[in-house]
């Protein structure tokens, strides 16, 4: 791949190891006005959803919220289709890597190496850096995909590749085999197909011009499609539990809402009416939705979810907590 994308900034973080562990955050808090994290209300929500809060990895589940890790580097995480596993991306400075664990605890295993060994800080240490973002597991758990750079920056001054698509088996050394590439944008979040035939993405094209959109890979051929009826300006997919409706984000102007569409193609329909609805989640039963937005006069995002019939909307949807600031990026993985 020959295309290059212009370092603008280096983030420069400073973390160190960590493991799952099996903190508790106390934050049942429903009432008064304090300013607090507070969880307001408790649906049934079945199974467990993993959701990250300043670069720590966080499970709700029975109404509580439990902290997972604590180092701040964790991100972007992801269930196995059968819950016993999570994927995940830890940062470091200058490049992340994708670290994979028990969904019950433990040390992570590192599944891809992209830690430099040039100074924290140095000029080297730029020129050596590599970056991993947004896995996911395949339906039956042996595979990942992700996105990450060809190769390190090069050039003077310092550019960095696109973000191209990855597949690689879910097992420490494994070997990473490229999918999809394209040098006019980067590839975003990434989901496979309920057959394990295919991977909806996102891709953003660089340039001011052009429009997030998502798109459908074919693993055996390498062709690339347009779900139909699927609008531009949309973004993090997610797949229904019986693998026949995506739903997703779609911005329009100044606001953003979440949509499904029949992996058929068909007709978009609007789930949600929050102005800054993203990073759609729906249940292993396929009776609710979960998704991240701000509530009015709020600082950041936070959890909603949205009973379903039929996969419309029924009732009205309930804000689950409040002054917890989710990262909307990272999104939100359901799992049983």
């Amino acid at each position: 791949m020959k295309y290059f994308l212009y370092l603008c900034t280096i983030a420069v973080l400073l973390v160190s190891c960590s493991q799952l562990g099996a903190q508790t955050s106390s934050t049942n808090n429903p009432s008064g006005n304090s300013v607090s994290p507070a969880i307001i209300a408790t649906p049934n929500l079945p199974g467990r959803l993993l959701l990250v809060k300043a670069g720590n990895l966080l499970m709700w589940h029975d109404g509580q919220l439990q902290q997972l890790t604590s180092s701040g580097d964790a991100w972007q995480p992801a269930f196995s289709r059968d819950g016993t596993r999570i994927v995940f991306v830890r940062r470091g400075q200058s490049y992340s890597d994708i670290m994979l664990t028990a969904a019950t605890g433990g040390e992570a295993i590192q599944l891809t190496d992209n830690g430099s060994r040039h100074a924290l800080q140095s000029f080297e240490r730029i020129y050596d850096s590599m970056w991993a973002f947004y896995p996911n597991f395949s339906p039956d758990g042996s595979r990942i995909v992700y996105a990450s750079q060809f190769g390190p920056p090069e050039g003077s001054p310092a550019s960095e590749y696109r973000l191209v698509m990855y597949l690689q088996d879910a097992r420490a050394g494994a070997d990473r085999i490229t999918a999809y590439s394209d040098g006019s944008g980067n590839v975003g979040h990434s989901v496979f197909d309920a057959e394990n035939k295919g991977i909806y993405f996102a891709f953003n094209p660089a340039g001011q011009n052009g429009a997030p959109r998502i798109m459908y890979y074919t693993i055996a051929s390498g062709s690339l499609s347009l779900p139909s009826g699927m609008p531009d300006q949309s973004y993090d997919p997610a797949l229904g539990p019986d693998g026949k409706t995506l739903y997703y984000a779609k911005r329009n102007a100044d606001t953003t809402e979440i949509y499904s569409i029949p992996t058929t193609g068909g007709t978009p329909v609007q789930l949600t009416q929050r102005k800054t609805a993203r990073s759609p989640a729906v249940s292993p039963d396929g009776n609710w939705l979960v998704y991240l937005a701000i509530p009015p006069q709020a600082a950041g995002f936070e959890l909603w979810a949205q009973k379903l019939a039929n996969g419309m909307p029924d009732g009205d949807p309930v804000q689950i907590t409040r002054d917890q600031l989710f990262d909307a990026d990272s999104g939100i993985s359901w799992g049983k």
